[in-house]
């Protein structure tokens, strides 16, 4: 009787877990992420071409909200711990200021990957966005394989981001 509780007891801790863990994703078949163009605060066009056999995170944010900024700190965390990997973030922001204003951000928080500007083509190839920071992981095959919406942790990026570079 007493491994009965014990095993019921496990189980509700890896269910409540689970919920946490996956309560904000929307999980879903792998489909092909959109062929996006975007511009880097220099002008210059980059493209989901430019990724190829790399698995990606795509996050959508603002520099000016909160959780976007929280966001932004896991991200560079991750980074930091996958070293020279074939790992890209992007962050795609939405702010409606100059791109110097978004370097200016960028540079004082001395983040380790590029901020590009989203236009409205691009929010939409995503199929439209609910809340901010919303996120997308895409395979080395460039297949969307989650979709985080509000901040997502490092653990959980991390399992999602070793499993694709394990492909």
């Amino acid at each position: 009787m007493i491994s009965l509780i014990v095993g019921a007891a496990i189980l509700v801790t890896v269910l409540v877990f689970l919920s946490r863990a996956f309560g904000e994703s929307d999980v879903r078949d792998a489909k092909p992420a959109p062929s996006f163009v975007v511009r880097d605060l220099q002008g210059h066009a980059v493209k989901l071409a430019n990724f190829k056999d790399k698995a990606l995170l795509v996050c959508f944010l603002a520099t000016w909200d909160k959780n976007c900024q929280e966001q932004i700190t896991i991200l560079n965390d991750l980074l930091k711990g996958y070293g020279e990997t074939n790992l890209a973030v992007l962050g795609l922001a939405l702010d409606q200021t100059s791109a110097e204003t978004v370097k200016a951000y960028a540079e004082k928080q001395h983040l380790d990957y590029p901020l590009y500007l989203a236009d409205y083509d691009v929010i939409m190839a995503f199929g439209g966005l609910t809340k901010i920071p919303t996120m997308f992981v895409i395979d080395k095959h460039q297949n969307i394989i989650q979709t985080h919406i509000g901040v997502t942790e490092t653990n959980i990026l991390g399992v999602e981001v070793t499993a694709i570079l394990k492909q």
